[in-house]
């Protein structure tokens, strides 16, 4: 069941298809209230306000006489920013940020504090901290793949145990259902993990090239058709590519149908593959975690990544950062980015669109998007008394639908300021990812075995999947079993 996010700009009015699509709700208007087709053009020039319905948190305003609620997480911006900014500056997702930690600790009475240390030493500061039995923080925000070891150690809370957490509310992600075995939940994500929005991948094209190549329907149009899929995507971009400085070989000079992100970011690759629904593990009818990669589907999709990403010279593997791709050279009509990509590209001055990843088929219900397992997931440690609970307890479900409330409107709204800002619809698509995020027990658990196949098999342009995977269900299963045991029986 998706939940439905009420944060759409204003303008989105203008496009009911699109967002019965997606499932989003927004208060309609009677008939002689919409805008006409004429006056649309004239509605993308007026700055309009986000017109925003809070979801309460169903909090008691209780006051914590000055406690201090005190959060581990990796040194770096970009985790800092989940959890708290320094100062006003201007910028739209600061100052939210820093308005949320405000009010919090107005209204609680409490105060944030902050242990930020190196990626590579949270798990030891948090098993440390859980031995000497020290409480030297309440809460930490680790690296995704990282925390399964935090888990199999026998250091963190399941978090069912946990009061004043209603998992039913917008905020809460599918991680609620994906990673729990058991009724016990190790580590978890909300909204308040800012990183699981901004490290959720997309593509965005070219808008000059579609029209200089004559492409009449858009992947817009595709998107509010339902009819955004793999193959419809193929068809845009299969006879893209050409030998632009007419040197003989294909190279960065030249134009290609896809830019994809190239290393460390090989998500970009796989994540065709998730978005189609395919994925590493499933629940049996038990609940308990199975080996899925060893189905027709996954064999059928990939056969489509590699045509999309091996054969032809469809796609160039960029190997740098998001800002230095050819994609900003118009020289491909798609590229993939992590949505963050796309806030830091924003004084580009190339008009762009962005769109999910595309659909399996049309019967798939939801556009699908994996969530980079660079992203932060949380975690809490098992030395926390009831009266701790009662206290952190309150402050996840405060931060998490703050940033549901206050700090998702201001990161649609930064889209919307971008130099391709007459773009109403990038709001709407923005939501569509959100919805999609995608998380799963084998992707956190089975770090060593299973992640990366697709990935590995494509960049060594191989084809041998069916006998790769063979090759690892046996040991995939008996790992499961061990991994499982950290659940209970």
């Amino acid at each position: 069941m998706k939940k439905t996010l009420t944060l759409l700009l204003a303008l989105l009015m203008l496009i009911p298809p699109l967002a019965s699509c997606s499932e989003t709700t927004v208060e309609e208007k009677p008939a002689d209230e919409g805008l006409a087709p004429a006056a649309v053009e004239e509605a993308e020039t007026v700055e309009t306000e986000p017109e925003t319905t809070k979801v309460s948190d169903d909090l008691e305003d209780v006051k914590f006489d000055g406690r201090i609620y005190t959060v581990l997480y990796r040194d770096e911006a970009e985790h800092l920013r989940e959890i708290d900014a320094d100062e006003l500056t201007g910028d739209i997702i600061n100052d939210a940020i820093f308005t949320r930690t405000q009010e919090i600790e107005e209204r609680f009475g409490m105060e944030l504090a902050r242990l930020p240390v190196s990626e590579g030493n949270l798990n030891n500061t948090f098993t440390n901290s859980v031995s000497a039995g020290d409480r030297s923080f309440d809460i930490a925000f680790q690296h995704m793949i990282l925390t399964a070891s935090l888990a199999a150690g026998g250091v963190t809370m399941n978090w069912y145990d946990m009061p004043h957490l209603n998992f039913e509310k917008p905020w809460w992600t599918s991680s609620v259902k994906e990673l729990t075995v058991n009724d016990i939940m190790y580590v978890t994500a909300s909204d308040y993990c800012l990183n699981t929005f901004e490290m959720a991948w997309c593509l965005i094209f070219n808008k000059q090239m579609m029209e200089n190549l004559g492409i009449s329907t858009t992947p817009y149009d595709l998107v509010q058709e339902n009819s955004w899929t793999l193959d419809a995507y193929y068809a845009m971009v299969q006879n893209v590519s050409n030998d632009s400085n007419g040197d003989g070989e294909m190279t960065d000079a030249d134009t290609y149908g896809i830019n994809s992100y190239g290393s460390p970011w090989l998500a970009s690759i796989s994540n065709y593959w998730w978005a189609c629904g395919e994925t590493i593990s499933r629940f049996d009818d038990n609940g308990m975690p199975y080996f899925a990669m060893d189905s027709e589907k996954t064999q059928i999709v990939f056969e489509k990544m590699y045509a999309l990403l091996v054969d032809d010279n469809i796609s160039y593997w960029d190997q740098t950062q998001g800002k230095n791709m050819i994609f900003w050279q118009d020289q491909a009509l798609f590229a993939s980015m992590m949505i963050r990509d796309v806030e830091v590209n924003r004084d580009k001055d190339l008009g762009y669109g962005l769109v999910p990843y595309p659909k399996y088929d049309e019967q798939q219900e939801q556009y699908l998007n994996l969530v980079d397992g660079h992203a932060s997931v949380m975690a809490l440690p098992v030395t926390l008394s009831e009266e701790d609970r009662d206290f952190v307890g309150t402050m996840i479900e405060a931060f998490s639908a703050a940033t549901f409330n206050d700090i998702l409107p201001a990161y649609y709204n930064t889209a919307m300021q971008t130099k391709f800002a007459q773009d109403e619809t990038m709001p709407l698509m923005l939501d569509l990812i959100r919805e999609g995020r995608v998380f799963n027990f084998g992707y956190v658990y089975d770090t060593t075995i299973n992640r990366d196949i697709l990935v590995n098999l494509i960049t060594s342009k191989s084809t041998e999947l069916a006998s790769k995977v063979a090759s690892v269900k046996k040991p995939t299963e008996k790992y499961y079993e061990r991994v499982t045991k950290t659940f209970g029986d």
